[in-house]
């Protein structure tokens, strides 16, 4: 089992696996190294952190696309930030229409929706994250909206609880 399956059991192995296969790809191509810095900004609070992960094989990449790289990324720093700063975890992936990605339990049992999008550059003036945020407003869950932008050069997470 891989670390984020530790950190979300609900989480299927198979997608955890998936998620940390190609955030190693996805950080790789940015010439990321092991224990690379992520600057992290949650609700206007920052600090660093750092960002571990299991190399992947050279040419691992040959049969992904890119885009589902970004993204998966994105998907695996933000579970992994969610889970170590708020410890909150993963109940089920929400569906098309939802207007979130994940719906997850926080430490008080209460529901969060969070809404996740990865970038390979930085996120210009924050375009990205008011996108985002409109988006997980949408989202019908009662509890918390959430919206997270990675990204991935260079690597930072930015969180933003509605």
């Amino acid at each position: 089992m891989t670390i984020l399956g530790e950190m979300h059991p609900l989480l299927a192995k198979s997608t955890a696996q998936e998620y940390t296969h190609r955030s190693a790809i996805g950080l790789a191509r940015h010439g990321h190294e092991l224990g690379v810095r992520l600057k992290l900004n949650w609700n206007d609070r920052t600090g660093p952190s750092t960002l571990h992960w299991q190399v992947a094989r050279a040419g691992a990449s040959a049969q992904l696309d890119f885009h589902r790289v970004t993204e998966d990324t994105a998907g695996a720093v933000a579970l992994a930030v969610v889970h170590v700063v708020e410890g909150w975890v993963v109940r089920r992936r929400l569906q098309r229409g939802e207007f979130a990605d994940w719906l997850l339990i926080d430490r008080g049992n209460g529901l969060v929706a969070l809404e996740v999008s990865g970038v390979d550059t930085t996120d210009v003036a924050g375009r990205r994250m008011r996108e985002k945020i409109e988006q997980a407003k949408r989202c019908e869950i009662p509890g918390k909206k959430a919206a997270c932008v990675v990204e991935l050069q260079p690597p930072r997470s930015r969180m933003r609880v509605i």
